[in-house]
Formats: C-alpha cells, structure tokens, sequence
C-alpha cells in the first residue's frame, strides 16, 4: 500500500519541477556547452560545472516547495489509506487531524499543526538564507 501512496504522490509532484527544470535549461547559453566541450569537457564536467550552478535557484525552489507539499500531505493519504494499514501512512498532517478531530484532542492536535508550521517556515528560511550568501 505504501508503494502505491507513494507512486500517487510522486505523480502529482512530478509536473512542478519538471516545468521548473526545463525552462531553467532554456536559460543556459548553449555556446557554454559548446566552448567546454572544445575544452574536452566530459559530458559529466559540463553538466557538473555549467549546467548544476546555472539551474542552483531551481533547485533551491524545487527543494523548499516539495518539502513543504511532503510534510502538509493530506488529502491523499486520507482518501487513498486513512493512514493504514495500521499507521504505516500516517504523515503529521493525518496525524494532526486524527488528534483534532476524531480523538476531539484538540490542544494536541494544533500543537502538531503549529509544530508542522514551525519546521516548514525554519526549512523555507534556512534555504533562503543559503540561497542568498549563494548569490551574493
């Protein structure tokens, strides 16, 4: 069941940064790749050293969104699994709704959902700052 969840959720995430990726590499001059591959580049150094520095905000992007959408996951889990079998899909969302609603603990329930507020605004903050002593 686990690796049905997870094949669903990976489909709906896929489109987000395959957009993302693909117009961060219409940005890239192919004249670079050209001049490293007279160099005698490899195709690894080119993609290493030209392609991976030039699509970093991309990437940075892609890494805080996604990990957002990863820990706010719900609405799947909730009508594909109801975090079953036994609590083998239970994400902290699911888990903060269990607590809030089905077992009426409602102190718990939005203490895990400031706590699940709190880990994403300290994730999107420290990729920010790195992305920015990246930059400048």
């Amino acid at each position: 069941m686990c690796r049905f969840v997870l094949a669903v959720l990976v489909w709906m995430q896929l489109g987000y940064p395959l957009v993302l990726f693909m117009s961060g590499l219409q940005r890239i001059d192919p004249e670079l790749y050209e001049a490293a591959s007279l160099d005698g580049a490899t195709w690894w150094q080119r993609f290493t050293r030209i392609t991976v520095p030039i699509l970093r905000p991309e990437v940075y992007v892609v890494l805080v969104t996604t990990t957002i959408a990863g820990l706010k996951v719900f609405a799947q889990i909730f009508v594909l699994t109801g975090g079953g079998p036994g609590n083998s899909t239970l994400v902290p969302a699911y888990f903060a709704y269990q607590n809030f609603f089905e077992r009426a603990d409602v102190g718990y329930g939005s203490a895990i959902s400031t706590t699940i507020t709190l880990l994403v605004l300290i994730i999107a903050g420290t990729m920010l700052t790195r992305q920015a002593r990246e930059d400048g």
